[in-house]
């Protein structure tokens, strides 16, 4: 993972499917890169957690996720909903 300087704003789409109505910028506080479950087995797979400020709901934000994205250099997207936590969003590669 490059040289992130923490905090940073990310700017939402707005087009999460979970019905958000909470700021259109997010801060985010971390990102912890926790690499594969299995890097024998799946080794271009990495999970990726982010801190953040809002609640879970921005759950499929695609501005979330291409902000994420940029950030990293690498695409990632949301793992499934149950992974998601009010301030902590569950992403992979």
């Amino acid at each position: 993972m490059q040289n992130i300087n923490f905090p940073f704003t990310v700017q939402l789409a707005g087009d999460s499917i979970w019905d958000y109505e909470g700021p259109m910028t997010v801060t985010v506080h971390n990102i912890i890169d926790e690499g594969s479950f299995d890097p024998v087995e799946y080794p271009d797979y990495k999970h990726v957690v982010v801190e953040h400020d809002a609640p879970w709901n921005i759950y499929t934000d695609s501005g979330f996720e291409a902000a994420i994205s940029r950030v990293l250099g690498y695409d990632v997207t949301f793992t499934e909903q149950g992974m998601q936590e009010d301030g902590l969003a569950s992403m992979e590669v």
